[in-house]
């Protein structure tokens, strides 16, 4: 059976999401950028990944919103109330008790993470209880299951630098066996973007397209905002 996988997503309203890429890009932008992300994301699960897709949103009550966004077709279930760690913990917990042997959580800060990383997991995850991703910020950008306990999710610093350290610490606790993917990053710097864009050419996937488009219009704005203020300052 294919991978349950979990897409935890906010939505793209403005000033709400992407929001360390501000000031250089602006909160319009940067939802675009979002919206984007998981659209790409959902296509990619639905078509792409051998899984079996469903997007915990935020706002719990932005499920039509959420669906005009994604179409009619992808799993949407709310993320509750508390911080990450009490999210992560309840949605994941209730797809346990659903009857799912494994689960993969990702959010949307990734979207350019290898195209093979659910393979990967389900992979690892025939010798191992947990698979991390770790981020180069000290966060992760995936994590798989075969065994949940909740205390995988207790005593994080959502997003801090620690997130990765913690994780692997809280797991080494429950005595539950940890394997790591290579390291990869997010898309939530402004100097990110052309890194994305590398990468995605680089890669050449068709559901990329719309993500790609995106980003490489806000990296022309940035660079005319550059040259316009590198004008001013040399007049």
């Amino acid at each position: 059976m294919n991978i349950r996988l979990l897409i935890f997503a906010k939505f793209p309203s403005p000033g709400q999401v992407m929001t360390r890429l501000s000031p250089t890009v602006d909160p319009e932008d940067a939802a675009r950028i979002q919206r984007a992300c998981i659209r790409m994301l959902c296509e990619r699960s639905f078509r792409g990944w051998p899984v079996r897709p469903t997007l915990v949103i935020s706002p719990d009550d932005a499920e039509e919103s959420f669906r005009e966004c994604v179409g009619p077709y992808v799993p949407l279930t709310p993320q509750g109330d508390g911080d990450l760690g009490a999210r992560l913990a309840r949605v994941c917990k209730a797809q346990f008790d659903a009857g799912d042997k494994e689960v993969l959580v990702i959010g949307t800060d990734s979207p350019t993470m290898p195209y093979d990383t659910p393979k990967l997991v389900k992979e690892k995850l025939a010798k191992s209880d947990v698979v991390v991703g770790p981020t180069e910020d000290g966060g992760y950008y995936c994590l798989g299951m075969r065994k949940f306990d909740e205390r995988l999710f207790a005593d994080v610093d959502w997003g801090s630098d620690k997130v990765f350290e913690q994780t692997v610490a809280n797991a080494k606790k429950c005595k539950l066996k940890l394997d790591t993917l290579p390291e990869w990053y997010d898309l939530d710097r402004p100097e990110d973007i052309q890194r994305s864009i590398d990468d995605i050419v680089k890669a050449n996937h068709r559901d990329d397209f719309e993500l790609r488009r995106v980003l490489e219009d806000v990296a022309g704005k940035m660079a005319t905002a550059g040259k316009k203020k590198k004008a001013k300052a040399s007049s």
